[in-house]
């Protein structure tokens, strides 16, 4: 391969050697040799080396030869190594795409997209949110600038094949810059933008990972406008907008371009450190319409303990990369490959990657939440300049500590997944149990055994139930305790905590907001009225007067929120809203079956709280007792009737007519019974002359919803019956169950006079079954 883009650096290595000669000379001071790179069996010992650096592999993935193919190109130098396997000493499959010592070689592995097994398939759905996560190594040395490395790796997007790579026509003389992807410049061929780009892979999108600066020679002159020893940018390989020339040769535009990152321990060589580096790539599809799709990159966003890593400013590096995906020639298919490609020069360095997640495989969510229960189920968040009080819980409040976890897509289950959990400090925890819900709503529960012997806050637990998009969809962790500072002190920090679940496919790391405990301004709450007794559809008002333990503060009801549970049913609202009349003190809370659907005929039990929506201090809590008298009662129309009729002939039925309406309502408890009956006077029409068939009694008759016929002429007939079968008041619309054909009708006799004939009904309701 030719590659004569390292004559610069020797050539500003002698002029350092001489420089150190004679410092050495004028301070008779002697210096170590320069630092090399750790050899790849040292990288992946997995121990801490007797330099004192950490060598500790990262999690990862163990089947990647089932997921991704290793092409057959010339000079492929990739290998995936299996734990155990080739000095490997880790859990975690890893992937060398080029190794230290192996120059002018190359570098590919794609994702099986299109393999016969689909439970296995590894694309990117550009149509679903996809997240890419692994750990990435460049080799290099801490202490070194990072010159003597080469060169690099990219993150490719492609819809070529799983065997794609940068066509120079001749890959031993690639050179190094190309990373396998990009356009190459090949001696002495006149370079002309286009060319370029047609050697490069075609329907693409890359991320270069670039670990050597490329300037000043015909065939290693892409970076002359990039400053620094490492970079990481991003272009479409196939563009010829991509490409530029120059008067030492073609060069790249690099977009999205990154030159230092502030984690690292080093700003220039912060790839090339010596150090493993977390990196997630999350796609966001292009909204409806468009065809600009986003791709976050979080780079070094995560330390080897899976907890968070976070500037200065408490911030994880990131980029957010616009993609247009007509880039891809998709032609109505919404898959791509992904993979790495890479290469090396006469310079060489260990590129390493431990894959994390396939999105294609498994998607999945995990996420935290602390709920402050005491002060209205109110979610814990950071504090900011509107609401500088949103991390703020006190002490002796209730509060639960969740976990959810979320399948969205994929072709397997997120499977065997073991949940590492660090509770948040200063809780004093009394229960845990986790809650599946499947893709009906329909829930289940497991509790975690390990809760009962758990130290430290520290639990160890595999949860029971795998994940799906069919089945059980999501899991639902709760711990829930009281806070408990421990201490007089105002205020008290608890700071975040670390979490994980690790499954088949699909590996997840979360953190608790972090928050404050502070000592309460003591509410104070006093109960003002007495229990009552009433009836069901009846507002009754429940009094309670506020106050402060700190004189000087006035109660203002805009900032308060009055709490109120009605047998663990719980409703929320502004104080203000329903003050005593002429008071800024007192409220007066309605209660009534229509605002709480709980209350139930006999003893209800009503407690009472308020907090201040600005420092969410609570107040103590007061009960009521609010007795329900249950009734159960008929409401029927005054009149009603039947069709007018000009036919002759025996024994016609006559339908009923507008105006019927036998309503009966049951405001006793659950499970209570009543029978409806019902009784009628003769007919007899204005003249008092009796309809024909009354004498027998069969004029007004009940029809049953099996055709069973009974007279209703002086004799009582059973209607209807039921049994109350909810917690609250129950309508019965009992007229509203009756066809054409049955229920009350009329009967005609041989022969009627003209006339309006009337009768007397009697309904007689029994509050019994």
């Amino acid at each position: 391969m030719i590659d004569i883009k390292k004559l610069l650096a020797l050539y500003v290595g002698f002029i350092l050697l001489g420089l150190f000669l004679i410092l050495s000379f004028s301070t008779n001071t002697t210096y170590a040799a320069t630092a090399t790179q750790a050899t790849l069996g040292k990288v992946l010992s997995n121990t801490v080396d007797n330099k004192g650096v950490d060598r500790t592999l990262p999690k990862g993935l163990t089947n990647i030869n089932e997921l991704f193919n290793v092409p057959a190109i010339t000079d492929n130098d990739t290998k995936v190594l299996a734990p155990n396997e080739g000095g490997n000493k880790g859990s975690a499959d890893v992937t060398v795409l080029t190794e230290l010592g192996q120059t002018n070689k190359v570098g590919a592995i794609w994702s099986k997209r299109t393999q016969s097994d689909t439970s296995k398939q590894n694309y990117i759905d550009v149509n679903k949110r996809q997240t890419m996560s692994m750990w990435m190594y460049f080799g290099g040395v801490d202490t070194f600038g990072g010159t003597n490395t080469g060169d690099g790796m990219a993150l490719v997007l492609q819809n070529v094949s799983d065997s794609a790579f940068t066509n120079s026509g001749d890959v031993d003389n690639t050179p190094g810059e190309a990373l396998g992807v990009w356009g190459t410049v090949i001696l002495p061929v006149d370079v002309v933008t286009s060319a370029l780009a047609k050697t490069a892979i075609q329907k693409s999108w890359a991320m270069e990972f670039d670990t050597y600066p490329n300037s000043g020679t015909y065939d290693s002159n892409f970076d002359k406008n990039v400053s620094g020893v490492n970079h990481i940018a991003s272009n479409y390989p196939a563009r010829e907008s991509t490409y530029g020339l120059g008067a030492e040769g073609a060069y790249m535009n690099h977009d999205n371009l990154i030159t230092s990152i502030p984690t690292t321990s080093k700003s220039s060589n912060f790839l090339t450190d010596d150090h493993w580096h977390h990196v997630t790539l999350t796609w966001t599809p292009a909204p409806s319409g468009s065809t600009e799709a986003t791709m976050t990159l979080n780079y070094d966003d995560k330390n080897m303990d899976g907890t968070p890593k976070l500037t200065s400013a408490g911030k994880v590096n990131t980029k957010v990369m616009k993609i247009d995906t007509t880039a891809f020639d998709l032609n109505g298919s919404n898959k791509l490959y992904w993979g790495f490609t890479g290469s090396t020069g006469s310079s060489s360095e260990n590129n390493l990657v431990i894959f994390e997640s396939i999105p294609s495989l498994v998607e999945a969510d995990a996420l935290t939440s602390i709920i402050d229960e005491t002060s209205g189920n109110r979610e814990i968040t950071d504090a900011t300049t509107d609401n500088p009080n949103a991390n703020v819980v006190h002490q002796g409040d209730k509060v639960s500590v969740n976990y959810n976890l979320n399948y969205l897509s994929g072709s397997k289950p997120w499977e065997n997944i073991d949940a590492t959990i660090n509770l948040p400090d200063k809780i004093d925890y009394s229960s845990a149990l986790i809650t599946y819900t499947d893709d009906a709503g329909k829930t289940s529960t497991e509790t975690i055994g390990e809760f009962s012997g758990m130290t430290n806050n520290q639990i160890e637990h595999k949860l029971g139930q795998s994940l799906y998009k069919t089945g059980i969809t999501s899991a639902n962790v709760k711990f829930e305790g009281t806070v408990n500072a421990g201490t007089t002190a105002t205020e008290t920090d608890v700071p975040a905590a670390h979490a994980s679940f690790y499954g088949s496919d699909l590996q997840k790391d979360v953190m608790t907001k972090a928050f404050v405990i502070k000592q309460p301004n003591k509410i104070t709450l006093t109960k003002t009225g007495s229990d009552v007794t009433t009836s069901f559809n009846k507002e009754v008002l429940l009094n309670g007067k506020v106050s402060y333990s700190d004189k000087t503060k006035t109660v203002d009801p805009s900032k308060l929120t009055v709490v109120a549970s009605v047998n663990g049913e719980i409703a929320k609202t502004s104080m203000s809203s329903i003050l005593a009349s002429n008071s800024t003190d007192t409220f007066a809370l309605p209660v009534s079956s229509q605002l709480f659907s709980n209350l139930h005929e006999g003893a209800n039990t009503v407690t009472i709280y308020v907090y201040n929506d600005e420092d969410y201090n609570v107040s103590d809590t007061i009960t009521y007792t609010v007795t329900i008298s249950g009734t159960v009662s008929i409401e029927t129309s005054p009149a009603s009737n039947f069709k007018t009729t000009q036919s002759f002939g025996d024994n016609s039925i006559i339908p009923r007519g507008s105006g019927w309406s036998i309503d009966v309502t049951d405001s006793r408890q659950k499970g209570a019974g009543w029978k409806l009956f019902a009784s009628a006077t003769p007919l007899v029409n204005g003249d008092k002359e009796t309809w024909t068939n009354s004498k027998d009694g069969q004029s007004l008759i009940f029809v049953d919803g099996s055709g069973n016929t009974d007279s209703l002429i002086n004799n009582e007939v059973e209607i209807s019956s039921a049994v109350k079968s909810q917690t609250a008041a129950q309508d019965y619309d009992i007229d509203s169950q009756w066809s054409s054909d049955n229920g009350v009708l009329l009967k005609r006799g041989s022969y009627e006079s003209a006339g309006t004939y009337t009768s007397t009904v009697t309904w007689n309701l029994q509050d019994s079954i």
